[in-house]
């Protein structure tokens, strides 16, 4: 059971151990602009005794403290369409390593990958019609995938075709 003598004294530790660091910075930040703001008016002074000892000059202007322009916006020129955004190099498919009527080596079979993402699923018609990687053969299946999806699924990432042929 908590005591509240011991609530209490956790608590004032807390804030000793937050509460003081605080306490100086703060102080610190005032002291540091009363620095500042005493320089400056020093800095007037000094050149307003400059001007007022110069024959025939006027004294400087009271001018705010220059400070730098905020970085412009960069807009396309008005009446024309933003560039497009650039389009990634296409990756062909692996290309099958036996050529028609060749008999295939042992163990060659397995390293072999098929053309589309679909057969090496066994996707049926109706995944395939809905699947974007069919609707784009042009383009590699996790490409298509981003395409039309906005980000690349959990099980293209374990793909040995992706791994093959990464995004680039």
């Amino acid at each position: 059971m908590i005591i509240p003598v011991d609530l209490l004294a956790v608590i004032g530790l807390f804030a000793v151990r937050i509460g003081i660091p605080l306490a100086i910075t703060a102080g610190l930040v005032y002291l540091l602009k009363r620095l500042d703001k005493r320089w400056e008016e020093e800095a007037r002074a000094e050149q307003r005794a400059q001007a007022a000892a110069q024959p025939g000059a006027r004294p400087p202007a009271e001018q705010p403290v220059e400070r730098p322009a905020p970085p412009l916006e960069r807009r396309p020129p008005a009446g024309r369409a933003p560039a497009p955004a650039p389009q990634l190099p296409w990756v062909p498919p692996p290309q099958p390593a036996i050529r028609p009527g060749q008999q295939p080596q042992p163990g060659l079979a397995a390293a072999v990958l098929p053309r589309y993402c679909w057969d090496a699923k066994s996707c049926s018609e109706a995944v395939r019609a809905a699947c974007p990687a069919s609707q784009r053969p042009d383009l590699p299946c996790w490409q298509a995938r981003l395409k039309a999806d906005g980000s690349i699924p959990e099980d293209c990432v374990d793909c040995e075709r992706f791994r093959r042929y990464p995004l680039m």
